[in-house]
């Protein structure tokens, strides 16, 4: 059954129509109009600021607060935005195996009002189905996403809750053996996490090669850029505090489907996807020269087929896990960047100097993460000079001992079965929506239950309403809409077909579900016991229900299994 974009959308994203309240005066600054990427773009790539580890410990804080619009804009837009130091990115935190991050998260933002808080809840209560309330918008907490560490007390606990105006010491240990590569850190309180994350609240984390490395990769590592992919959202005064806005519109929308009721949405607001908070940034490089790129998808929805004009893309590691060889996607191939996905290329340089386009290029509905046909956009800008620095790039073989898991396969020692089913269903037409995990939404007090030391099959799919067909009007159904399967702590094994069409293992912590058909991924729970969460990273549907506890626990209590 085919669903145009707009009816899919509606029935999905109904509440668009009922906003929080009525919006204050705008700035005309701040309207839904097309970017002029001429006057707002287009200037010199920055990567974010760095903070680096020092003697085996990162010590920092990082305050959690509003912009400044007096200081910082959006595309001529004085922005008021919730954020981490005040800037559109959040700073990279580099460190090396075995080291220890303790980071001091002060939550700076305003107490709200009761009546604020209230007001937050009922766009979320009005939108779904809940069985817990959420937090307030103005809470926090932090999720170090990807890393291979404790889930429980004070280190990449998810279910804090911390409140504006206080703060919480973090203490992250990773293993001397922890997989080396691109991470990335967010905000993760229930409720809150996709206004947050919306509005900016995400940064890289770096865990960086040992300097036995291949020369050729440290070489590349020289010039790195690290590129914070964003889809920051805002209303006509330069803020984001409706949740509903981060519902899908339109994929490819007219100005009738863009009505005021849609027009906050992403496809309507005609904001422009970002790097570390640039429009169309210019990333320049020597002829022949060869740089890492670090890919991190941070956005709330938003499929990126990122590609360089006329250049291959050299991937390495995907969702900081080394491939142990070099995947090469020619020129004019996307690599497929979906919210929370990492991607690690060595992009080397043509020896025709000149401007070449990076695009997110248009996605197709089969593979978009909205089920319908995305367009494509430029999202920064190649400058290859005129000046010479050839250099080479690894080889398979030199890359090979880089596999941080060499060549297991978990499909032939995987013995239990967990299932895993998103489904987004209503029951009334155009009434509130059910985002369940196995037909349940995130409730604390909900918890599956593995072994420390068993490896599983978690076998995923997607559910909508069942049999449209029988509906006098079968597009007020909701199909099997893809979903982002996400799961902390433990990363998973996945097969996917490579650039050369033949089936490779690669090991990612997030992955894009279409449903009806069932995608089977393998893991296995070592090191760490506790409780730590799995969901759906198309954020607004964490917020809304589509979420759920897992715990580890050890068979055998006397073993040497630690929470921390």
């Amino acid at each position: 059954m085919q669903h145009s974009p707009v009816k899919l959308a509606l029935a999905i994203a109904w509440a668009l129509a009922t906003p929080l309240a009525a919006q204050a005066d705008t700035n005309p600054l701040c309207a839904y109009d097309k970017i002029d990427v001429n006057k707002y773009g287009h200037q010199p790539f920055q990567n974010p600021p760095e903070i680096r580890s020092s003697n085996g410990v990162l010590t920092t804080p990082l305050e959690v607060k509003f912009t400044d619009p007096k200081t910082t804009s959006i595309a001529g837009c004085p922005v008021t935005l919730r954020t981490y130091n005040g800037q559109l990115v959040g700073p990279t935190l580099r460190v090396k195996q075995g080291d220890v991050i303790n980071l001091t998260l002060n939550n700076n933002l305003p107490l709200e009002t009761p009546n604020e808080v209230q007001q937050q809840f009922d766009q979320e209560k009005d939108s779904a189905y809940l069985d817990t309330k959420p937090a307030s918008f103005n809470t926090t907490n932090m999720h170090y996403h990807g890393l291979h560490v404790s889930p429980t007390g004070n280190s990449d606990n998810v279910l804090l809750a911390i409140s504006p105006q206080s703060h919480f010491p973090y203490e992250v240990k990773l293993p001397s053996t922890h997989p080396i590569g691109s991470y990335w850190y967010h905000a993760h309180a229930h409720g809150s996490t996709s206004i947050q994350v919306g509005s900016g609240m995400a940064g890289a984390i770096v865990i960086e090669d040992n300097a036995d490395a291949p020369k050729a990769l440290l070489a590349a590592n020289a010039n790195e850029k690290t590129l914070v992919l964003q889809t920051i959202l805002y209303n006509e005064n330069g803020k984001l505090n409706n949740i509903t806005k981060l519902f899908p519109g339109p994929s490819t929308p007219t100005a009738k489907d863009c009505k005021k009721a849609n027009k906050g949405t992403w496809p309507c607001a005609n904001r422009a996807i970002t790097i570390n908070g640039q429009i169309a940034p210019i990333i320049t490089m020597k002829r022949g020269e060869v740089q890492r790129w670090r890919l991190i998808d941070t956005a709330f929805r938003e499929s990126i087929y990122f590609a360089v004009q006329d250049h291959d893309l050299h991937e390495i590691a995907l969702d900081g896990n080394y491939l142990g060889h070099v995947d090469t996607w020619k020129a004019g191939v996307a690599i497929d960047l979906e919210p929370g996905y990492r991607s690690d290329v060595l992009v080397k340089a043509s020896m025709k100097p000149g401007d070449y386009e990076i695009r997110d290029m248009a996605t197709p509905a089969s593979q978009s993460l909205r089920g319908d046909d995305e367009g494509s956009h430029v999202i920064g800008i190649l400058r290859v000079t005129d000046e010479v620095n050839e250099m080479d790039l690894p080889t398979d073989a030199q890359m090979r001992p880089l596999a941080p898991f060499g060549d297991t396969d978990l499909s032939k020692t995987a013995v239990g079965l967990q299932q895993v089913t998103f489904n987004l269903t209503q029951d009334l037409p155009g009434k509130k929506n059910y985002f369940q995990v196995n037909a349940r939404a995130f409730s604390p007090t909900h918890v599956r239950k593995l072994n420390l030391g068993a490896t599983d099959m978690w076998a995923l799919t997607t559910l909508g309403d069942p049999d449209p067909s029988a509906l006098a009007n079968p597009d007020n159904a909701i199909p099997p809409v893809p979903h982002l399967f996400h799961i902390h702590v433990n990363p998973f094994q996945w097969t996917r077909q490579g650039p050369d069409t033949q089936l490779e293992r690669v090991w990612k912590d997030t992955l894009l579900v279409q449903g009806p058909a069932t995608t089977n991924v393998y893991t296995h729970y070592t090191d760490y016991i506790g409780k730590f969460v799995m969901h759906c990273h198309i954020l607004d549907h964490e917020d809304l229900g589509m979420m759920e506890v897992e715990e580890v626990v050890d068979p055998n209590s006397g073993t040497a299994a630690h929470s921390h």
